[in-house]
């Protein structure tokens, strides 16, 4: 009990707590893989980001380390930070495993899936570090822990909602749905129309697709306006792709469908999502006493397979 609560009261180990904290130092999450090819996934964070948020709030290691005088500077106390992190235990120098680019990529990714472990584990800006502790639990953890089996009862409750509830809950679903399938097509609309006329890459909402990234840091940057490499406008590219495109265009407007087609569709995808749903709730009619009929109603059936 006591080594428990000396190490609750470590206070290297309370700033690490705290750079794992959401508006800490950046993470993400990949596999430590051991010499025989095992291992465990880890969250890690780069040298850079660590010293690049330490050197912004300094006095997070004031106590911690020796403080800054002639002949010691940030970059020092940041080297003895992590030193302290790794002898106690907290975090493990590792390096990425693979050191060249996927065939059809330039350069490496910025956070790679597969780490291992580096033999020297002195301090290296240009290393991963990763966390060899648990995060701590958060609130939000038990939030969730006691949110989700509530979810769980009201999708099974859903079909006894009354029909007002489903609808509102079917349609704001619908409407997140086509608002997400309505940005993606626009990304993807604008990057081909400014890479077609100028070559340059524009990509509203440019970490929307990536994997690397959390849900809220998926919006941001709002637009990125990257211009091509010297040589490499790729004109002819540019000029096929354009023309591949208007072809396309003219195709689908002179094979497109008539509008009443569509609508009469439009329709029916309609009716039948709401009879697959039972929003109308014809399929429950027993809950309204109506168990005479239903019943009724199967002894029919049987009796027409019989015959």
């Amino acid at each position: 009990m006591g080594g428990k609560a000396k190490v609750a009261e470590d206070p290297y180990k309370k700033l690490a707590d705290q750079l794992r904290e959401k508006k800490g130092v950046q993470y993400a999450t990949a596999k430590l893989e051991q010499e025989n090819g095992e291992g465990d996934y880890v969250e890690f964070f780069r040298g850079k980001d660590f010293a690049r948020y330490l050197r912004a709030a300094p006095d997070k290691m004031e106590g911690l380390v020796q403080a800054v005088r002639p002949g010691r500077t940030v970059e020092d106390q940041i080297r003895d930070l992590i030193h302290f992190f790794i002898n106690k235990g907290y975090v493990l120098k590792t390096d990425r495993k693979y050191k060249r680019p996927k065939p059809g990529r330039k350069r490496l990714v910025k956070w790679p899936r597969t780490l291992v472990t580096c033999q020297d584990q002195s301090w290296d800006e240009n290393c991963f570090f990763a966390w060899k502790y648990d995060r701590p639990t958060s609130i939000w953890y038990y939030a969730g822990a006691v949110a989700l089996p509530i979810i769980v009862i009201l999708a099974c409750l859903f079909p006894l909602a009354p029909w007002w509830m489903r609808m509102a809950f079917v349609y704001t679903l619908m409407a997140l749905l086509m608002v997400l399938l309505g940005l993606i097509g626009t990304r993807y609309l604008l990057f081909g129309a400014v890479w077609i006329i100028s070559g340059y890459s524009f990509w509203l909402f440019p970490n929307m697709m990536s994997d690397e990234v959390s849900v809220l840091d998926a919006f941001k940057p709002i637009i990125s306006f990257e211009a091509p490499g010297r040589g490499k406008s790729a004109w002819k590219q540019r000029l096929a792709t354009g023309a591949i495109l208007g072809v396309v265009m003219y195709m689908l407007y002179t094979h497109s469908p008539d509008v009443d087609l569509l609508k009469e569709e439009a329709r029916k995808a309609h009716e039948s999502l709401v009879d697959y749903l039972d929003l109308a709730g014809r399929h429950k009619s027993f809950l309204a006493g109506d168990t005479v009929n239903g019943t009724q109603q199967q002894q029919q059936q049987q009796a027409g397979g019989k015959s």
